[in-house]
């Protein structure tokens, strides 16, 4: 009963498209479907997505490690510089030192030499002195000359001029005194005024008994 109705139904149904007009389209363009074909629709497989490349990210360059050793070979070069500029400072100082040291021995010694020059001086000074005053008792002071002196006392020289040395003294006999004058090694001039009154000493450069007898202190100064 079931294929007679399905037989009958689609018999009346193909009737029915021909006598309906369909327009444009005709049956006979209508074909039937392929065996291998079956009406369902598909779509197709879906679209695969196109994989996006992974983007790395960008590191920056990793940096060179300082070996242990190349810091320690650096410090070592440091500290090397560092111990050779100390060492120079000290070798400045101590030169620096010794070089005042000797400066300050040299002047020392240089004082200790001129003081004993002029006690050598002082010494020549003393002496003519005594020998002005034991001429003075027998006569008077303007007829002692460097000539008198020299009789009376001839380890020593005289002159009317100037000092040449601690062996050499100046003589100048006036009413009221006589000034003696004797040249120090060191460049120092002694001087001595001998008058009734006692004796006055000074120092000074020009070294003759003529400006001896301006001299007004009470005692040659003491060597340094």
């Amino acid at each position: 009963m079931a294929s007679r109705t399905s037989a009958i139904s689609l018999t009346r149904t193909m009737v029915a498209l021909r006598r309906r007009p369909v327009g444009r389209l005709s049956l006979t363009r209508l074909r039937p479907i392929p065996a291998r074909m079956d009406d369902s629709f598909s779509l197709g497989e879906p679209a695969k997505r196109r994989a996006r490349p992974v983007k790395t990210a960008k590191h920056a360059a990793p940096r060179a490690r300082r070996s242990p050793a190349g810091g320690l070979e650096r410090t070592r070069y440091i500290l090397g510089g560092i111990g050779l500029v100390v060492a120079a400072f000290l070798v400045w100082g101590f030169m620096h030192f010794m070089s005042s040291a000797g400066n300050q021995a040299a002047n020392g010694e240089a004082a200790e030499i001129g003081a004993a020059q002029d006690v050598q001086a002082q010494t020549t000074g003393e002496q003519a002195i005594q020998t002005v005053e034991g001429l003075a008792t027998t006569g008077s002071f303007g007829q002692i000359t460097p000539e008198a002196m020299k009789r009376d006392e001839p380890t020593y020289s005289y002159t009317a001029g100037p000092s040449t040395g601690p062996n050499n003294v100046s003589v100048a006999g006036t009413a009221d005194g006589v000034g003696i004058a004797v040249l120090s090694t060191s460049g120092h001039c002694l001087y001595a005024h001998v008058s009734a009154s006692g004796v006055t000493y000074g120092t000074g450069t020009t070294c003759t008994g003529v400006v001896a007898l301006k001299a007004s202190a009470p005692a040659w100064p003491n060597p340094a």
